[in-house]
């Protein structure tokens, strides 16, 4: 609260004040400035004048039942007695707290000054004067004490709430700010520093969340009064992730070095002075910048707390005390201001206790863990005194001015020992007392264990349920109120989070997720985890939608095709009379299809499912009524089509309306009867019902937006229905400008008009095609190049799980989608990136794929038009086409039955390797045939720094580059946003010409050096030695072995246990050419002697070899995992050895009880099944590693997948449960 009492005197300025009688006063005390090393430590040289001096007074130093209620008899003086003006901000007799500003002519460096502070005269009347303690003359043209009073001290602003409320400031009260709030403090301000003119913005603020303007003033011509060219603006900003500037529409402005902490008071002053831009926090300097530009300041600006331009709230948290200067304050006054106004404040001393006793209550001090404990002391005649804890070797300033200290105890983890000082400094000496403190650990934390099942096949719901096992323990001493964190990571999953548990509904993952809960009841959390293998089914049954009870088809509707090949048509409803019975009469285009009738139930109803075959026909129905014989026609639909339909989201470049992005006047566009689209996807309606879908149309005409779908889903659909005759519905919610979190749902209400996901949800819900999405294409991310996300911190950390999040929601509304279609951006798109933020961003897009098990992603800096270039924003619409073509025949492949005769898939790098010893050669594993472009090797680089590449080359999957030096290097990136000119010259591609992926920072693998005779591949994290021979002879069938090994070996990385794969990846696989006499075939190699015997390497002892390449493929097809069957080979002798005695005694029970005697075989290649004995009786090693290539794979022999294992033989399917690892 501000206490201002203007008495129509002159204003009191200590140079003219004679020295004054305070005889009448009953009380006199004396406080210190300090400025010596004891105190706030500034130089000699400092010397400052009429520094309003801040004195927070506190009940442990001060009776306030000796003064007036309001403090009305306080006076102050120097040591002669002279009064010093001063200002009572605050002042709570009730709780024994006030601060006072008191005006103090001269303070020098290194020096103590004595002033004085009465009270004690009943009748006095206040002389508390904000105007005589900030004014102009002492440089101020604004003060904001930011109290319940909200008004300027010195009266130049007229501050007007504008939704902020009262808090606890740094300062007795301030004032809490969230978006959309602050405080105008004018638009037409006369007297702040105008021109190019000198200034100081200061202003203490506690920020709750990263991004907006503490403080702003100024005007922006431009923007404000229309005349271009003239004024400025003064913004000081906190940054996201947290960062401090102060920025101008000019020249001026500066950075800190130093980011606020969210949560935590921190000062800031921005000063200019004749082309020099400073910014100070917590005192110090801490960011300069030169400039030659004036700032050109206007004479009437317009001032915001918590915003900057007119009405811009952006800022949330906490401000307090904030002073406009019309001088650049100096560093010195800027230290003095700081170190007296911080909570632990060193400048001034509290009232000298009379007396000469210095003692503490406490010699030594034992606290339970949570409890507190209060130690005074006595330090008479101490100019200042202070409490310092010790922990740890780490002094921190807990209190000062006060001579009783509340030590908290908080939570332990372990019984703590720390000390706890009490110093005062005299006159003389500095005299200290030091009392060890004990803290007993007296509150046990949270041990967890989580109970999950070991697999799920991600379809049924499970729970993940925390089990608290010392909970006695914690309700004994009242600790058991618990928190849960949860996150899950390794795959996309729908979950959902109770108070104590956690269900997984839904994943869209196969392989191993592992769950984690961070479990704490006040004190340090408990992390407990476990790894659960999920194993999706092959297929997926189509969820049908629920008719509504009285729908009905429209004209033009588009119905989508289910897995069936199907589409479904309800017509149902209610007749207002009587009849025999009613009918459904549906054509095909013109032509008979289907004809139903029926009677009516007793409440005259009626309710018609009929299956459409999709394709280019044209339906019409008749709904009618038959009485007597006689038929009567009552409604007829018309111009229905069956097929498939998706939905494109994301930013400008998924809405895509016209070429740039921006319709030219008159805009043609491509339609099709074969091609709709449902509402307006500019105001995300369902008005306008169906429609032929179109690019875009009129800019501002009626019914802009209507079935609009962008260029390039106009030019994806049109080429889906040419070339499979399957009529294609599209639905576009895309948005521009926007970042990914914008785009999801409102969690209580996903058709939640508000958002961008409910406007697409309620079209969608309109059009009845909940449950006929089949895919999603996505473009987006441009605006999530820097930090603007809610999280505060940089936009591509959080990108990953906001999609994760998005896509669960799709799921959720559009139960059958089957793919997600994703572009990767441009790098620095829109010139938002260009930076490493801006990279990331793009490796997040690049690697989001191994999330899931249905996701596609194609690139997009491949793309050639003439609209191409650094930095570019919008396609042309020859760009858009490409962006069409690219993704086509994926989505073919997904949905049409289209085999490919090669990847259509950019390449996308799985492994970056270092492999030689004189580490000089890098492999880069792309997984599908890439070639090299000598002139991407400025496009390279490796710990950010661009690569010394002397040359490269193409091995089939691989590109291999030779380093001109030795690297140290720890990651690799390829084309940086800040360097990339836009052009296609410096890109890699595949063997299918498609533009490879970027990449950031992907960490390089050391890989041992290659034997002689062969050279080294890293394929999915396996080291891989290739006979040159065999290379050199067979190259083709080689890299057609490698991809199909990269698959085997990527399924297993998937659904193996991650610690079981670390084991795995130690074996070293080897390719060679076939041996005479000997089938070619893959094995695992247990011992040197056995391969020293047959004439064989014995370096491919505990490591599997290949000598099947020229039949790999035919093998693939009969035994889709076989090398995970090898490789469990060298599991069980590497980890286990082959005498386990779990597996031997699952063998002989198998073996006994005649499990795999006869059973089925199936061979592949459309050959017939046969009825055999299985392999996995061959001994007790093939029987291990044939059912783990069921648990994990499928097999060839029956027991064919882990279902199928666990019915017919349950004594191994728990055998390899446990031996695997599977969750845990």
């Amino acid at each position: 609260m501000t206490t201002k009492l203007l008495l129509g005197f002159a204003l009191l300025l200590s140079s003219q004040i004679a020295v004054a009688d305070y005889a009448g006063w009953q009380h006199i005390g004396s406080l210190w400035i300090l400025t010596t090393p004891e105190g706030a430590d500034l130089p000699p040289t400092c010397s400052e004048s009429d520094f309003p001096l801040l004195i927070r007074l506190n009940g442990s130093t001060f009776n306030f039942s000796e003064a007036e209620p309001g403090g009305e008899d306080l006076r102050f003086s120097d040591s002669k007695n002279a009064p010093l003006a001063y200002q009572i901000e605050h002042w709570d007799a009730a709780h024994a707290t006030a601060s006072i500003w008191v005006r103090i002519p001269l303070i020098k460096g290194n020096d103590r000054q004595r002033i004085q502070m009465h009270w004690g005269k009943p009748i006095a009347i206040s002389e508390s004067s904000s105007a005589a303690v900030f004014n102009a003359d002492n440089g101020f043209c604004s003060v904001i004490h930011m109290g319940k009073s909200l008004q300027d001290e010195v009266g130049s602003t007229a501050p007007v709430d504008a939704g902020s409320t009262l808090a606890p400031g740094i300062i007795g009260e301030g004032r809490h700010c969230i978006a959309g709030t602050g405080i105008a403090c004018g638009d037409a301000i006369q007297s702040f520093p105008s021109a190019d003119n000198a200034f100081s913005s200061a202003v203490w603020f506690r920020a709750e969340a990263c991004g907006g303007t503490v403080l702003g003033w100024g005007r922006y011509a431009t923007r404000l009064n229309g005349k271009t060219g003239d004024g400025n603006e003064v913004l000081v900003n906190i940054g996201s992730p947290p960062s401090l500037s102060w920025t101008s529409d000019g020249p001026g402005g500066a950075n800190a070095n130093t980011a606020p902490v969210l949560g935590e008071w921190c000062p800031v002053v921005a000063t200019y002075a004749n082309g020099t831009s400073q910014i100070y926090t917590n005192g110090k300097p801490d960011g300069l910048r030169f400039h030659k530009g004036a700032m050109s300041l206007m004479d009437s600006v317009s001032m915001l707390i918590g915003g900057g331009r007119p009405r811009s709230y952006n800022f949330v948290g906490s401000i307090d005390e904030v002073r406009i200067s019309k001088v650049a304050r100096s560093a010195d006054w800027i230290a003095l201001e700081y170190q007296n106004q911080k909570t632990q404040q060193t400048l001034v001393g509290a009232p000298v206790v009379p007396g000469q006793s210095f003692a503490v209550s406490h010699e030594r001090l034992t606290v339970l863990e949570g409890e507190s404990a209060t130690i005074t002391a006595q330090a008479g005649g101490a100019q200042k005194v202070s409490w310092i804890l010790d922990r740890d070797g780490v002094q921190t300033v807990v209190a000062v001015d006060r001579l009783a200290y509340q030590l908290a105890a908080g939570r332990v983890q372990a019984s703590t020992s720390l000390s706890l000082q009490f110093k005062a400094v005299y006159a003389n000496e500095t005299k200290t007392h030091e009392c060890p403190v004990t803290i007993l650990e007296d509150i046990p934390e949270p041990v967890v264990a989580l109970s999950a099942p070991p697999t799920w096949n991600g379809r049924d719901l499970i729970e993940v349920v925390p089990t608290i096992t010392n909970l006695p323990a914690l309700r004994a001493k009242g600790a058991a109120t618990l928190s849960y964190k949860w996150t899950i990571s390794g795959g996309a999953v729908i979950k959902a989070v109770a108070a104590d548990r956690l269900f997984l509904k839904r994943s869209q993952y196969t392989g191993n997720i592992t769950v984690e809960v961070a479990v704490d009841n006040g004190g340090a959390a408990t992390l407990a985890r476990t790894t659960i293998a999920v194993i999706e089914p092959q297929n997926d049954p189509w969820i049908e939608r629920v008719p509504e009870f009285d729908e009905q088809p429209e004209d033009h509707q588009f119905i989508a095709r289910d897995s069936s090949n199907r589409g479904t048509l309800f017509y149902n409803g209610t007749l207002d009379h009587t009849a025999e019975m009613v009918f459904l009469n549906v054509l095909a285009d013109g032509k008979p299809y289907t004809k139903e009738t029926q009677q009516l139930t007793a409440e005259k109803g009626y309710a018609f499912t009929i299956k459409l075959k999709p394709g280019l026909i044209k339906y019409t129905v008749n709904f009618g009524t038959q009485t007597g014989g006689k038929q009567a026609v009552l409604r007829t639909v018309s111009d229905i089509v069956c097929g498939d339909a998706y939905a494109i989201q994301g930013q400008s470049n998924a809405e895509a309306t016209g070429p740039n992005n921006g319709p030219p006047p008159e805009p043609t566009s491509y339609q099709s009867d074969w091609i709709r689209s449902y509402g307006n996807a500019h105001d995300g309606t369902p008005s306008g019902g169906w429609g032929r879908a179109v690019r875009t149309r009129l800019w501002g005409a009626s019914g802009y937006g209507f079935c609009q779908i962008g260029t390039w889903g106009i030019d994806l659909a049109r080429h889906l229905v040419e070339r499979h005759k399957m009529p294609i519905c599209i639905l576009n919610g895309a948005v521009g400008g926007t970042r990914i979190d914008q785009h999801q749902p409102n969690p209580k209400d996903h058709a939640d008009s508000g958002t961008i996901y409910g406007r697409l949800l309620t079209r969608i819900k309109a059009a009845k095609l909940s449950h006929g999405i089949r895919g999603v294409l996505w473009h987006q991310g441009e605006n999530n190049q820097g930090s603007a996300a809610p999280t505060g911190d940089y936009d591509w950390k959080s990108y990953q799980q906001y999609f994760v999040d998005l896509s669960a929601a799709w799921k959720t509304d559009c139960p059958n989608i089957r793919h997600y279609y994703i572009y990767q951006i441009w790098p620095n798109g829109c010139n938002m990136g260009g930076t490493q933020a801006g990279d990331m961003v793009l490796e997040m897009q690049r690697t989001l794929p191994a999330l899931y098990s249905n996701m596609r992603i194609m690139s997009t800096v491949g793309i050639v038009s003439p609209a191409m270039g650094r930095g570019m924003c919008h396609f042309d619409p020859a760009g858009y086409a490409q962006l069409a073509t690219l993704m086509e025949p994926l989505l073919e492949q997904d949905n049409y039955g289209v085999v490919l005769k090669q990847a259509a898939t950019a390449p996308n790098l799985k492994q970056a390797a270092i492999g030689d010893k004189t580490q000089t050669e890098i492999t880069l594993d792309f997984g599908q045939p890439m070639i090299w472009n000598a002139a991407s090797q400025a496009s390279l680089y490796l710990d950010d720094k661009a690569a010394a590449i002397s040359t490269g080359a193409a091995m089939g999957n691989t590109i291999v580059l030779q380093l001109t030096a030795p690297t140290t290097a720890k990651t690799i990136s390829y084309l940086k946003g800040r360097d990339w000119n836009g052009t296609p010259e410096p890109l890699l591609r595949g063997a299918n010409g498609i533009a490879a992926l970027t990449f950031c920072e992907v960490p390089l693998r050391e890989v041992e050096a290659a034997p002689l005779g062969y050279h080294v591949r890293t394929v999915e994290g396996w080291r891989v030695c290739l006979a040159d021979a065999l290379f050199r002879d067979q190259p083709q069938a080689v890299e057609t072995a490698l991809t199909l090994l990269q698959k085997q070996l990527a399924e297993i990385v998937r659904v193996v246990p991650a610690n079981a794969v670390a084991t795995l990846r130690d074996v070293t696989l080897w390719f060679s050419a076939e041996y005479p006499g000997v089938p070619a075939q893959a094995e695992y190699h247990p011992a040197a002697g056995w391969l020293r015997g047959h004439g064989r390497n014995p370096a491919m002892e505990k490591g599997v070899e290949f000598t099947n390449v020229l039949t790999f493929a035919r093998e693939t097809e009969r035994m889709p995992n076989f090398v995970l069957h090898e490789l469990a080979h060298a599991y069980h002798d590497r980890v286990l050895s082959f005498q386990h005695p779990d597996v031997v005694g699952a063998y002989d029970h198998a073996k006994a009880a005649n499990l795999y005697e006869r059973v089925e075989r199936w061979h592949g290649n459309g050959k017939p099944n046969t009825t055999e004995r299985a392999y996995a009786m061959t001994n007790a090693a093939e029987y291990f590693a044939e059912t783990s290539e069921a648990f994990f794979s499928r097999n060839d022999f029956f027991p064919f997948n882990r279902e199928e294992l666990k019915q017919h033989d349950p004594q191994i399917f728990v055998v390899l449960q446990n031996l695997w690892g599977v969750g845990r």
